[in-house]
């Protein structure tokens, strides 16, 4: 009995040192619930992989972000609009009509982590799984054809954490225009390194039900104490793992894209917090770098989809 709650202990401790919303008191951390934090709400149909996002002014990169992933296995977007100015809801209109995105309007400062509880607690008995992440991330299986491919081997596990592989501005001072301008075409330049730091970020799929509650952009916490795993089945205590690994699947993370974009979003700040954002010219263009093209293997099915069929 003493061993099982040592052991116990042990894990929720571990568990509540990454950080995040919540209140820490000696090594514990009281977290924020999944709770309602808009009244819209969309009744559906159980699929199996979906995506959640937050987004602001992405009226630009929004269409290129949901049929990539469409062609890669999404079934259903639960998108949260921080109060967009730009014509992003316009755009939507059709995907919402089809039922393909389910649009909240969620303005007001650092609701990342309170669209990602919202979207727990309406949406957590409509998909298996609910990929969190940001309109400058690309989901790429490498080893499967599609992310369903890759999900079906971790079903036994809460959720899984993978890596970024972080792109430079490849040179860009304005955005290309180049294949259609679409990021996935246009930029190919990450670290030499695939272990810098940034590189070791994670984002998370995640089985919704087993979600505690998400305080943090990277990383859930799960009913029980569980843990996520990576792509290798190792497990992740936190937002970053101790390498980086992408042999079977990454996050493509255009994290600045051209210069004048980076501008662009240092300006809109952060999404999960009131802090502002520094301007990192060793991510704008690495100095040891190497060519990363596995995404681009989807870009003609991707420009078809765009420019050559109807939505």
């Amino acid at each position: 009995m003493l061993k099982k709650i040592r052991n116990r202990l042990h894990r929720l401790i571990r568990q509540n040192y990454i950080g995040g919303e919540g209140i820490n008191f000696l090594f514990f951390k009281f977290l924020p619930r999944c709770k309602k934090a808009c009244k819209t709400y969309y009744k559906n149909k159980p699929v199996y992989f979906s995506i959640t996002a937050i987004i602001y002014n992405e009226a630009k990169y929004i269409k290129e972000w949901i049929e990539y992933h469409k062609i890669l296995g999404a079934e259903r977007f639960y998108i949260y609009d921080n109060g967009s100015t730009d014509n992003v809801k316009q755009i939507l209109e059709p995907y919402i009509k089809s039922g393909l995105v389910c649009y909240h309007f969620l303005p007001g400062y650092g609701m990342q982590n309170k669209a990602y509880r919202d979207a727990v607690y309406k949406y957590k008995n409509q998909t298996r799984w609910m990929a969190f992440i940001d309109l400058d991330e690309f989901i790429v299986p490498v080893e499967k054809n599609t992310i369903p491919d890759f999900l079906k081997d971790y079903e036994n596990y809460p959720g899984v954490c993978i890596n970024w592989q972080v792109f430079d501005s490849n040179g860009y001072i304005t955005p290309p225009v180049e294949n259609y301008g679409l990021v996935t075409a246009n930029y190919n330049k990450v670290s030499k390194n695939d272990n810098i730091l940034v590189n070791r970020h994670v984002k998370t799929i995640a089985n919704p039900k087993l979600i505690k509650t998400v305080n943090h952009p990277h990383f859930c916490y799960f009913e029980s104490y569980k843990f996520p795993v990576d792509e290798n089945f190792k497990q992740v205590v936190g937002p970053f793992t101790d390498f980086h690994s992408s042999k079977k699947i990454k996050i493509n993370h255009y994290a600045t894209k051209s210069k004048e974009e980076y501008e662009i979003k240092i300006s809109k700040g952060c999404a999960d917090s009131k802090k502002k954002r520094a301007f990192d010219e060793s991510i704008l263009n690495f100095q040891d770098y190497k060519i990363d093209t596995t995404i681009q293997k989807y870009v003609p099915e991707l420009i078809n989809k765009l420019y050559k069929e109807k939505i």
